[in-house]
């Protein structure tokens, strides 16, 4: 396929109708597509690029957009919550004539699925740093280089579905060490060009943010927000959680100096004064966080900085390196309220005592939560749910959630849990080895040919079907939680949400 290429519409694709929102729905940008468009404007000077994102941007407007431009290449954001309209928007385009390529967790893992069933998608990026493989395919599908170069590409040929494995980042612009740390490896990646996505974006991700977090910053002016994401992966990459979809979780660094350039960048561009830095473990590395505080530039102002953090990781030194590089709020995955439920859904290392530590911690040193509770994990029975309704109380008793999201296990096919529902053989095994029992064995031989093939996944039926085969508590008794947590910190005026769910099936409380 050669082609001219004139323009590009990157999408993030908005969640489907119905689904229930989750607590930061809307308040902090997709950065992903901006920085996609930052590597084309760089390695394609000519060509039109706009950045979108469809949690902001009503349907209707994208669509107009999507006529408007007339795209030459569409490029679509997918996770499992926003499949429907992805696909929507691939329609779309490919009836206006434009190449369409999907990206993200949930086209990754679905990838072959996805092209098998769905013409109108042409390929599947399944890169973790995508920005340069989408760079790639431009010049492919001008004719400027093979299809076959185009690094962690998935796509149909006369022999089937084909994989370019191939490094995600080209060896030359590669800096720092090698190894499980790969220091400065990030610093190929450029400063995403803000200006590339929509003012009007920009103006709603802050409207909303005040909206529902305004009350936390009475004392100052909030003129921006952004995400940034200078660091990736998580200390836990050999051992995961077992509800964990991250498909990459070796860890990888920016250098300090970038981290930096990119904060000053933003302020620039977009006024921003409060910064999403999306490292998915920021506490698996106070190392690199002492380098970037160590190279604080003196005339950067008071930037603010909501990061991910481990309960299990958080010891008073990680709240001290917060402190100074100023991080006002933590997204603390705390997943359970019972020490037998937290190592079964994390690990060894897990427990209410450490959870409750955490939270005294960052409470003490004035720092905001954001919490989540998982309600369903292998073996939860009616103590242990009962033990985590009683923690999201305590939570909210002793005032330190400035959000708190409850939801039942959604088994992630990226994920243990979806693996196990997968491959039977291998759930019989891991439930041997970890003392958790199979409730539903004649249910869980039927996933494979249920779930195995088809690419459209009902997140709530997926849900319930792991419910039955390992959770003792019934799906009632899960939303029946949900719904306490969640009105327990309504009453207080905590922001909540619960995600991959439907409103539906969830229901008011």
């Amino acid at each position: 396929m050669t082609k001219k290429v004139q323009s590009v519409l990157l999408v993030n694709a908005g969640s489907d109708a119905d689904v229930s929102s989750i607590a930061n729905d809307g308040t902090f940008p997709a950065l992903g597509v901006v920085s996609l468009a930052t590597v084309l404007r760089r390695d394609h000077p000519d060509l039109e690029v706009i950045a979108v994102d469809g949690q902001i941007t009503p349907m209707a407007e994208i669509e107009q957009l999507v006529r408007d431009l007339d795209p030459d290449i569409l490029g679509v954001g997918v996770l499992a919550t926003s499949y429907g309209n992805a696909l929507r928007l691939a329609e779309l385009g490919k009836n206006a004539g434009a190449v369409t390529v999907f990206g993200n967790d949930q086209a990754t893992a679905m990838a072959e699925r996805i092209l098998r069933h769905r013409e109108v998608v042409d390929y599947v990026c399944a890169a973790d740093v995508g920005e340069f493989a989408l760079s790639a395919l431009v010049s492919a599908v001008k004719g400027e280089r093979p299809i076959e170069t185009v690094p962690e590409l998935i796509y149909r040929t006369p022999d089937g579905l084909a994989h370019n494995r191939l490094p995600e980042i080209p060896p030359d612009v590669i800096k720092g060490s090698g190894g499980a740390f790969k220091t400065m490896i990030l610093d190929a990646i450029p400063v995403p060009d803000r200006t590339l996505m929509p003012d009007n974006n920009w103006e709603r991700y802050l409207d909303n943010y005040l909206n529902r977090y305004g009350g936390f910053h009475d004392d100052e002016e909030i003129t921006g927000v952004t995400t940034m994401n200078r660091a990736r992966g998580c200390a836990r990459v050999k051992a995961p959680c077992h509800f964990c979809g991250i498909m990459d979780l070796s860890l990888r660094f920016s250098s300090p100096e970038m981290f930096w350039n990119d904060v000053r960048t933003a302020q620039e561009q977009i006024s921003a004064s409060i910064f999403y830095e999306a490292f998915d473990s920021m506490s698996s590395s106070p190392r690199w966080i002492k380098a970037v505080v160590d190279a604080k530039p003196d005339d950067i102002g008071d930037p603010k900085f909501f990061v991910y953090t481990q309960a299990a990781e958080t010891t008073p030194r990680l709240v001290e390196l917060y402190q100074k590089l100023g991080v006002y709020r933590v997204n603390m995955g705390l997943e359970a309220g019972d020490t037998r439920m937290l190592k079964v859904l994390k690990g060894p290392r897990d427990s209410l005592e450490n959870n409750q530590r955490a939270c005294h911690l960052f409470q003490d040193a004035g720092i905001l939560i954001h919490g989540s509770l998982v309600l369903g994990g292998p073996g939860e029975n009616q103590e242990s749910l009962e033990n985590t309704v009683e923690f999201g109380r305590w939570l909210i008793d002793n005032e330190m959630m400035a959000s708190l999201e409850a939801q039942p296990l959604y088994p992630d096919f990226g994920a243990l849990t979806g693996k196990w529902m997968m491959n039977p053989d291998l759930a019989r095994q891991v439930a041997k080895e970890r003392g958790f029992e199979i409730y539903d064995e004649e249910l869980l031989d039927l996933m494979p040919a249920k779930y195995g093939t088809s690419d459209i996944v009902d997140f709530d039926e997926v849900s319930k079907d792991w419910c039955k085969i390992f959770s003792h508590s019934t799906w009632d008794e899960l939303i029946d939680a949900t719904h306490s947590i969640r009105s327990y910190a309504e009453r207080v005026g905590t922001v909540t949400g619960s995600g991959r769910i439907t409103q539906a099936t969830l229901g008011s409380f």
